[in-house]
């Protein structure tokens, strides 16, 4: 199972993020992001409405998507700067910006990930938010 969700990631969900990653860059100033987002009107016979828990560096947001098959909510979530943290239905999306200190901070530091991991989801229980599994964010 972690294998294919791998694959599914390297192989579909990552290079069709390219692009709206590259857009999202090119703008240079942070788009603040409404609490109800989703696609243009578009002739999809199907939209349903998602919620997902952004994490940002210095607070939460809950936002609710328009998703549809012309506008899938990974792609809505890196359009406004956060990273999904399921390819398909996701419940919690990251800032790239934090995704991009995170990074830099581990080449720094003894490679600690669990840490990290139950320092996030122990500050997330502070604020109210509760996870099913405990270290879920790590797996």
């Amino acid at each position: 199972r972690k294998h294919a969700q791998a694959h599914h990631w390297s192989s579909t969900m990552l290079p069709s993020l390219i692009r709206p990653f590259m857009a999202f860059k090119q703008q240079g100033v942070r788009p603040t992001m409404s609490t109800s987002t989703g696609c243009s009107p578009c002739s999809c016979p199907y939209v349903c409405t998602l919620q997902v828990v952004c994490i940002f560096m210095d607070y939460l947001q809950d936002i609710t998507l328009a998703v549809c098959q012309c506008q899938p909510a990974v792609t809505q979530l890196i359009q406004h700067g956060v990273f999904p943290c399921a390819p398909v239905w996701p419940s919690l999306a990251v800032s790239l910006d934090m995704l991009e200190f995170v990074a830099e901070l581990f080449v720094h530091v003894a490679p600690n990930e669990r840490a990290w991991a139950a320092t996030l989801e122990k500050y997330l229980n502070v604020c109210g938010y509760q996870f099913a599994a405990k270290d879920s964010l790590h797996h």
